[in-house]
């Protein structure tokens, strides 16, 4: 059984950081004020929104409640924890999301009155994911909900989620649990595993799960097999850089020393080190110690920011930092990580008319990508598309596409591949288009944007 099964909270009073919430519940459940509520439960991931339904759902039931937590030992309890009774459903609404699911899974059996349980619970996780044919159907019941029937709804995204179907739910709105709290219980967790610790590993791998319980339990779990949580573990098994490591970087950048930065890119790179992680990394870094050297770190922040929000598109991470880094010892002359934008101004094309001169070919930026994509519905020639080719420049009725992958080249050489993509590019740029296809291996493509304008 995994940690996070293993230390699940069974009672109010040991899910942690949602005080808030569980006292309220417990307030509610002691007092019988339960009656005629249905909740909903959101924001964010992983801040114990499914457990906190459970652990209530058990405590609408509890046959022996003590002080509104549930005993976890009477019939009721146990058949929740087991899930072993037809009285208590939970439902993931992203794979049950249409009208007929509604009503086979909730409206033909909420009549029927619970045939073990004191009241009926339905859990719907990810309620948001439910067709608006859904909700509505939905939405009778909750109105008019049974004395011995509850709803408890979880959501990530309660934008998502109609008003008719909020105002008529007590709405409680959860936090990520705080740094103290979720490494109080890391600790809690090592120390019943019997697992030695580090206050450093425990720390990091509070930081790296940006503090989602489910992701820090994991990385303890994943580390657990050698039985210490230490920097040489974490580092090892979970792609984690130390702090020497961060701070040794960016003193590297301070000093402005190209040759040296770029070779400690590779060796981060080849050491292991999740290249996304390690930007979230020197960014929590930054905030940590920002008030040392609040002028350089604010600026040096940009870099990581820039790469976070551009390396999941690439397939060569460490070219990705050499390029923003690149760009940020020399101003002067720019190079972006991003899909090359359009480059030739008005002012530029009023002249190439005037002097009867071809346009140049201009670069486009994803937006042109992102509409080919979506109007792709081959999925195998959609994935290969999204990851491995970029649009390098649109030329009058031309558009020129550089593929970084042989198999995806192999699929554009096929004459109805494409043609296929030509027709849907004509009809998003509304003339006919003609495409140009070359390949150009990935490494040598990011050095070139690295090193030239071209």
């Amino acid at each position: 059984m995994s940690l996070a099964n293993k230390h699940r909270p069974q009672t109010f009073d040991h899910i942690i950081g949602q005080w808030h919430i569980t006292e309220i519940l417990k307030a509610q459940i002691a007092g019988a004020k339960d009656s005629h509520s249905n909740y909903l439960f959101f924001w964010p991931r992983w801040t114990w929104k499914t457990t906190t339904a459970r652990v209530l759902a058990k405590a609408m039931n509890c046959l022996n409640l003590s002080s509104g937590n549930p005993c976890n030992e009477c019939v009721s309890c146990l058949t929740i924890n087991k899930q072993s009774t037809l009285d208590y459903i939970e439902i993931d609404a992203a794979s049950h999301t249409g009208v007929e699911n509604i009503r086979e899974e909730i409206l033909d059996k909420v009549p029927y009155p619970p045939t073990h349980l004191k009241k009926k619970i339905y859990v719907i996780d990810e309620v948001h994911m439910l067709s608006k044919g859904a909700f509505n159907a939905l939405l009778k019941t909750i109105e008019e909900p049974r004395d011995n029937v509850g709803f408890i709804l979880a959501t990530t995204e309660i934008h998502k989620v109609p008003e008719t179907i909020i105002s008529r739910c007590q709405v409680f709105n959860f936090k990520k649990v705080g740094k103290e709290d979720m490494t109080k219980h890391l600790q809690h967790i090592v120390k019943l595993e019997g697992l030695n610790y580090t206050p450093w590993a425990l720390d990091t791998v509070v930081r790296i799960s940006e503090w989602c319980v489910r992701d820090a339990i994991k990385y303890i779990d994943q580390v657990s097999i050698l039985w210490d949580i230490n920097e040489e573990h974490i580092t090892k098994f979970l792609g984690i850089a130390s702090e020497s490591i961060i701070k040794n970087f960016l003193n590297l950048i301070k000093n402005k020393d190209r040759d040296a930065i770029f070779s400690e890119i590779d060796a981060i790179n080849e050491q292991g080190v999740d290249m996304h992680n390690f930007a979230k990394q020197t960014l929590m870094y930054i905030d940590q110690y920002l008030s040392e050297d609040t002028d350089f770190l604010l600026a040096v922040s940009e870099i990581f920011t820039e790469i976070l929000g551009t390396i999941k598109y690439y397939p060569y991470p460490a070219i990705v930092y050499k390029i923003a880094i690149n760009k940020f010892l020399n101003p002067s002359a720019p190079v972006e990580i991003a899909i090359p934008r359009p480059v030739q101004t008005q002012a530029a094309e009023a002249k190439a008319e005037t002097t009867n001169t071809k346009p140049v070919a201009q670069a486009w930026d994803s937006n042109l990508l992102a509409q080919l994509l979506a109007r792709v519905d081959k999925p195998s020639l959609q994935k290969n598309l999204g990851e491995h080719i970029i649009i390098d420049s649109v030329e009058d009725d031309k558009v020129h596409i550089i593929v970084i992958n042989k198999l995806t080249h192999t699929l554009l050489e096929k004459r109805e591949n494409l043609e296929y993509l030509e027709k849907i590019l004509s009809e998003v740029l509304n003339k006919p288009i003609t495409l140009k296809v070359s390949f150009e291996k990935k490494e040598d493509y990011f050095w070139r944007k690295l090193t030239t304008n071209n």
